[in-house]
């Protein structure tokens, strides 16, 4: 029984990949910062250890006899103030789980990027994984952190076999903080939805979790992949889920410049200290169409990709029953 190690396991990701693994046969490490909030704990073949990615010799010895690694854990919130509060987790957390692989000559290590790394395009023409990254992502702290992490993970390539998957906006159940399912929750049986202007590419998770693991037979080290699926707007996104959810709920668009002057208040409570994900670069982003295309996904990772109205009803059902 091949083993796997994975990193940020209790995420939305981590957690749908640890399910898919063990039901296909796999024995998974899951590091987590604390086993009690890992909700599928009972899964065979699955061994829970508390770890943190700073401390480099554990996570050797941890690493030991592991086949493949998948680096899922980082540090996505929106409301840290400077560069070196993602540094450690993105960065040196990265930096450690390479020269772990290493050190344990382990097959394929799977590195979880952003496809926010790469640059965005429009509907007719999506951005694809040989174009450079683009602003307003340019300045958002995570995605640069991220962005510093790619740069070592491509330097390591050529030391050990690599594959990055970066996601786009990820969909599903299992989201357990929750992350990315706060999109879903902000409009779950709710009277009024404030939408922005802008649109993001949006994907099953599980396609992710299924793309991870067709990653493991990739021979040729240093390949890159956007997995994402649907480019909607987020008028379009909230419609789907008010008609999936099948309730009565008025769509509201925010203004632009209204947008911009939260961005600028959330500027200036920045400047005194305040954590808050409000930000002139967070509010841009919101009014930005980050459209992706999943054609190299398609064609070398054979994925059928899952449609976007199964990943809203999935995440859908999954807050009914644990709303958080």
């Amino acid at each position: 029984m091949d083993k796997v190690f994975v990193t940020g396991a209790n995420g939305l990701l981590g957690t749908n990949l640890v399910k898919m693994l063990t039901s296909n046969g796999y024995a998974v490490c899951a590091l987590v910062r604390n086993k009690k909030s890992f909700v599928l704990s009972d899964l065979q073949n699955l061994t829970l250890i508390e770890g943190d990615l700073l401390d480099s010799e554990r996570l050797s010895e941890q690493i030991k006899g592991c086949k493949y690694v998948v680096h899922i854990a980082a540090n996505t919130s929106q409301n840290l103030l400077k560069p070196e509060d993602y540094y450690s987790t993105n960065v040196t957390g990265t930096q450690n789980t390479i020269k772990a692989c290493i050190d344990n000559q382990v097959k394929k290590l799977t590195y979880i990027g952003t496809a926010n790394t790469f640059g965005y395009g429009s509907l007719l023409n999506p951005g694809n994984e040989l174009q450079p990254m683009k602003s307003p992502f340019t300045k958002s702290l995570y995605a640069l952190s991220k962005y510093q992490a790619q740069e070592f993970i491509d330097k390591a390539a050529s030391q050990l076999n690599i594959t990055t998957i970066s996601p786009t906006f990820m969909i599903g159940a299992y989201d357990t903080k929750p992350s990315s399912g706060r999109v879903i929750l902000r409009a779950l049986n709710k009277n009024f939805i404030f939408y922005p202007s802008g649109g993001k590419n949006f994907i099953h998770v599980s396609d992710v979790a299924i793309s991870i693991m067709k990653a493991f037979d990739l021979k040729q080290s240093g390949e890159k992949f956007i997995l994402g699926n649907e480019n909607l707007s987020y008028k379009e996104f909230y419609k789907k889920v008010v008609l999936l959810n099948n309730q009565k709920t008025t769509l509201l668009a925010i203004p632009n410049f209204f947008l911009s002057l939260i961005g600028l208040i959330g500027d200036v409570c920045r400047l005194f200290k305040t954590k808050t994900a409000i930000s002139s670069v967070n509010t841009k982003i919101l009014t930005t169409n980050s459209f992706y295309t999943n054609k190299k996904a398609k064609q070398e990772l054979k994925i059928e990709f899952t449609p976007i109205d199964k990943a809203i009803t999935d995440s859908l059902n999954y807050f009914k029953k644990y709303a958080p």
